[in-house]
């Protein structure tokens, strides 16, 4: 048996979200941070954690800002001075917490009867997710944001933050974990430079220009100066044609803005979900050019703005493209409007067509000057945010947002009325000082803590057919959660997904072969209650090498949950768009209460192994000193595959003369029922503390020489202080 390097894992905490991961091949991988289901409510408090603001779910958190008649922020309210009304109804102010730049960050809380203490000045208190959007941005803006933003985090960065970096392509990339490191963010920065260049700005242009040509020719044609070719025609057939090409780039327009939208969308949902738990004050700034969200993906608007209004997170938008020339077609003569077709007097059947993919409702939300900026001001004020666009200036954009980030009083207060139905309340918050202005989001849709979680029609369709779907799979797929012990009484859950490629279909553009997959779950408790949602949609291009190595190699999916003891039940589906090919399973996870006794995790084997990418391995389970291993949830091995063993032990006892546990690890691989390897003895003693003390074995075995068939892996790990026996048995096959 041969050892994998020694694991030096180490947690970044607070952590906040686990990342997930779709691996076509091992080289080529999409990061993003998946939804947490919901905290454990009855985990103990560690040492440090005394002072520490516990705000229950139920309660309304707020962010306000109060300035005087000259503009400036007013730092020194107290609880008493603040009345806030919902729908017109007093609302008793519950919790309250002053600003950063107020009284050191801390200060008394007034006088007003208040169930919470204040946050520990120990601990941080500024909560900032700042996250690059790489399908908008273009590469040639990416060096202001960047310079901008290592100018902020030198200048700016203070011991009450504590920061991450995110980037957002096809899928959501951690970058940087929350830290308060300078050095790691500054590096992570240099790294997301290098990570979005996949902005898909120049080809909404391109497409754009395209679409008003087209028109123009149409116009023209109505207007008597006819379309003519060499072949010659009539105006009307050459018309017909400008109109059907016409119609293909309104498709690809609207296809495009899905792309765009969607990961987008996602990544700002699963970043504030995520953060729900955290107390202190959150800010999401999202660096982005903008994008036109079509009326299909209302619904996804509307779920992301919930989700960061029920966690508190303001998310504020810098446009990342600065200060942009005037529109190129001022003083040209304009042709007739492409929303005259939008008129009272069309059915009502006509106006919802779709022409090219669009219906004239998409149409108008495309057509006039910065449109893609209507998107990113409803995010922004609808979450208590700003959007700043009009600067080359990328780093006194973040100055500004940092001035209100630091200036933002914390209310919170339980509704009385308790009827979360999904109406619209109307917010207002009034402070006992004259000529005060006060700044606060709006409102808020008052929609249950358990129903946060965000579906599209056709996912609530999927998951009312489940059942029939699952028995109808045209689709292979293999499927293995594993369980680890973690933070808080929590376990953590990589749930990994395997789907053999001759079962998809492969489509092409230019030399790349492409891959458009579609990956959807939902977590449920005993209840049968949704607690979270997994997955995301990916379009995945290839290389001439690295889809002749694919096609030997099963795509690969991963998502960590964070999960409390408990029963669930998890429904996943995976779906190729290009071959409408779709499978489904629902699986039953069981996490049992956590005990002092020695313990053992779930095994987890593999045959893919390679070195860990920089920050993304922070925290990550399955990355041990420095490698990172890709669970086989088909258990399916070949002769000439190193079969990789990984679990780990939990309540070694400490050997005294050692200062340390000793356990002794037995493997041996049987086939029916008889040993066909001798027994492989190992030894652990190295205690690894983070996130919760453990030994991990990750160990590999050759299977040259090994006959084909069904095969178990029997494991025995015997703690040599206290004798205590555990055991654990993994199945596989091999095959030639």
């Amino acid at each position: 048996m041969k050892k994998l390097p020694k694991n030096t894992l180490r947690s970044n905490l607070p952590r906040v979200s686990c990342p997930w991961r779709l691996l076509v091949l091992l080289p080529l991988c999409l990061y993003a941070t998946g939804l947490s289901a919901q905290e454990n409510k009855n985990t103990q408090k560690r040492p440090d954690e005394d002072e520490v603001v516990r705000v229950k779910t139920n309660l309304v958190d707020i962010d306000v800002m109060v300035k005087d008649k000259k503009g400036k922020y007013i730092p020194d309210l107290k609880a008493e001075d603040f009345t806030i009304f919902e729908n017109g109804v007093q609302q008793k102010v519950e919790f309250f917490d002053p600003p950063l730049a107020g009284n050191n960050g801390r200060g008394d809380t007034g006088t007003v009867s208040i169930t919470v203490q204040p946050v520990s000045g120990s601990l941080p208190r500024n909560i900032i997710s700042l996250v690059l959007d790489g399908q908008t941005t273009d590469l040639t803006n990416l060096k202001q944001v960047r310079e901008g933003t290592l100018k902020y985090i030198r200048e700016q960065i203070s011991e009450s933050d504590t920061v991450a970096l995110f980037a957002v392509t096809s899928g959501l990339q951690l970058l940087q974990p929350f830290t308060q490191d300078k050095a790691r963010l500054i590096s992570a920065v240099d790294e997301a430079y290098t990570a979005s260049t996949s902005s898909k700005g120049f080809e909404q242009r391109d497409i754009a220009e395209n679409i008003a040509k087209q028109r123009a020719a149409l116009n023209g044609s109505t207007g008597g100066g006819g379309i003519t070719t060499a072949a010659g025609g009539s105006t009307e057939a050459q018309a017909m044609i400008a109109a059907r090409v016409l119609q293909q780039y309104l498709k690809l327009r609207t296809v495009l803005s899905i792309q765009q939208t969607r990961p987008i969308l996602a990544a700002l949902a699963a970043i504030c979900e995520a953060q729900r738990s955290l107390t202190g004050k959150k800010t999401l700034i999202l660096f982005s050019q903008g994008f036109v969200a079509p009326a299909v993906l209302d619904w996804q608007v509307q779920s992301t703005i919930d989700i960061a209004n029920r966690a508190n997170v303001a998310i504020y938008i810098i446009d990342s493209a600065g200060l942009r020339e005037g529109d190129t077609r001022a003083g040209e003569l304009w042709p007739s409007s492409p929303l005259s077709g939008v008129s009272g007097i069309a059915s009502q059947e006509q106006r919802i067509q779709a022409a090219g993919g669009e219906t004239v409702f998409d149409n108008v939300r495309h057509e006039g000057l910065s449109r893609e900026y209507d998107i990113l001001y409803r995010i922004a004020g609808d979450t208590g945010g700003r959007f700043i666009k009009g600067s080359n200036d990328i780093a006194q954009g973040l100055g500004r947002i940092d001035q209100e980030i630091r200036s933002r009083y914390t209310l919170a207060y339980r509704s009385t009325d308790q009827n979360f139905d999904g109406s619209f309340r109307k917010l207002k918050v009034e402070v006992r000082r004259p000529e005060a202005q006060v700044i606060s989001r709006p409102g808020y849709y008052a929609i249950a803590h358990e129903d946060m979680v965000p579906l599209s029609p056709g996912e609530k369709r999927l998951l009312a057919n489940f059942a029939e779907t699952e028995a109808n799979t045209t689709l292979p797929m293999f499927v293995e959660f594993s369980s680890f012990r973690s933070r808080e009484g929590l376990y953590i859950v990589p749930v990994s997904i395997e789907v053999p490629p001759a079962g998809v279909k492969f489509g092409t553009k230019g030399d790349k072969q492409l891959l458009q997959l579609d990956v959807f779950g939902v977590i449920r408790d005993a209840q049968d209650k949704i607690l979270s949602r997994v997955g995301g949609s990916f379009d995945v291009a290839l290389s001439a090498e690295q889809y002749q190595s694919i096609v030997s190699n099963n795509i690969f999916y991963r998502q960590d949950l964070e999960l409390p003891a408990g029963t669930y039940n998890v429904d996943l589906a995976f779906r190729d768009r290009l071959s409408g090919k779709v499978a489904a399973r629902r699986q039953k996870l069981v996490l049992p209460d956590m005990d002092s006794e020695f313990t053992i995790s779930p095994v987890l084997l593999s045959h893919h192994v390679e070195p860990s990418k920089g920050s993304t391995a922070a925290g990550d389970v399955l990355s041990p000193g420095g490698i990172q291993i890709r669970p086989s949830p088909s258990h399916a091995f070949h002769v000439n595959d190193n079969l990789i063993i990984f679990f780990q032990l939990y309540n070694a006892a400490t050997n005294a003369a050692m200062a340390k546990p000793l356990v002794r690890i037995t493997v041996t691989l049987m086939k029916e029922n008889k040993a066909v390897t001798r027994p492989i003895d190992y030894v652990l003693s190295d205690i690894d503390n983070q996130p919760v003390p453990h030994l991990t074995f990750a160990k590999y075995i050759s299977l040259a020489g090994l006959n084909t068939g069904a095969y178990i892996a029997r494991i025995e790990a015997q703690d040599m202080v206290t004798h205590k026996v555990v055991r654990q048995e993994a199945s596989f096959l091999v095959a030639q």
